[in-house]
C-alpha cells in the first residue's frame, strides 16, 4: 500500500496579472493582494507537514514559497514547474496582443488545439514536462505529503494528462485563482483528482 498527496499551488496575484500583462517565464512580483492571498493560504496550510517541497524558479513562484514555508533551505527548485513559455507575447499587455496578433491568440484562448507558439512551448509541451515531473516524485515517495508552488497553464496542462483529457478541453478545466490549490493523490499507482482551484476567500474554504 502506498499514498501521496500532491498539492499544486498557484503563485499570489502578481503587479503584471493586475495590468493584464502576460508574463510567461519573466519576472514579477507579488502585489499587497497576492501576499496576502499567499499568507491566508499559509494560515489553512500550516497544520500539514510536507515531506518535500518544489518550485518554479520564476520569482513570483519563489516568493510564494517562501510565504508559505518560510524556509528556504527546504524548497527545491525544478525548471519543469515553470510557467508556459509565450514567445514574443511575455511582458505585452493582451489588448496589445489582441489587435497585433488577433488570429494567434484567438487560437490561443479558443482553439487551444491549433495554438502553434512563434518561440515558445505549446500546450502539450508543458503538458509532458509537468507528466513528467509529476511521475518522477510518484516513483520518489511512496507516502507524505508533496508540496509544489507553480503556475495556472502548467497546473491545466498536467490535469489535461491527468484527466485523460484532450488539447482542446484545457479551458474548461475549473479556474485556477491566485493561492489556489489542486489537490491529487497518488494511491497504489492509481492517480485522482481530489480537487481544483481551492481557494481562501475571506477565511472561509471554498471549493470549485
Amino acid at each position: 500500500m502506498s499514498r501521496v498527496e500532491l498539492y499544486f499551488i498557484r503563485h499570489g496575484e502578481t503587479e503584471w496579472n493586475k495590468e493584464g500583462r502576460l508574463q510567461g517565464w519573466l519576472n514579477s512580483e507579488l502585489t499587497e493582494n497576492g501576499r496576502d492571498q499567499v499568507k491566508a493560504l499559509q494560515q489553512e496550510l500550516q497544520h500539514i507537514k510536507f515531506n518535500a517541497v518544489y518550485s518554479s524558479p520564476l520569482q513570483r513562484a519563489v516568493e510564494t514559497a517562501n510565504i508559505l514555508v518560510g524556509e528556504t533551505a527546504r524548497i527545491k527548485l525544478d525548471d519543469r514547474l515553470r510557467e508556459i513559455h509565450l514567445g514574443s507575447w511575455q511582458g505585452r499587455k493582451i489588448a496589445d496582443i489582441w489587435e497585433e496578433d488577433y488570429d494567434r491568440y484567438f487560437a490561443y484562448c479558443n482553439k487551444p488545439q491549433c495554438y502553434k507558439p512563434d518561440s515558445g512551448e505549446s500546450f502539450l509541451q508543458v503538458s509532458a514536462r509537468m507528466t513528467d515531473l509529476l511521475m518522477d516524485c510518484s516513483n520518489k515517495y511512496k507516502e507524505g505529503k508533496i508540496l509544489f508552488i507553480t503556475h495556472a497553464v502548467a497546473i491545466r496542462a498536467l490535469l489535461l494528462n491527468v484527466l485523460g483529457l484532450e488539447c482542446d478541453r484545457i479551458w474548461n478545466i475549473e479556474e485556477i485563482d491566485g493561492a489556489s490549490v489542486t489537490k491529487l493523490v497518488v494511491e497504489n499507482n492509481q492517480i485522482t483528482v481530489q480537487y481544483i482551484g481551492k481557494i481562501i476567500n475571506n477565511h472561509n474554504v471554498i471549493e470549485i
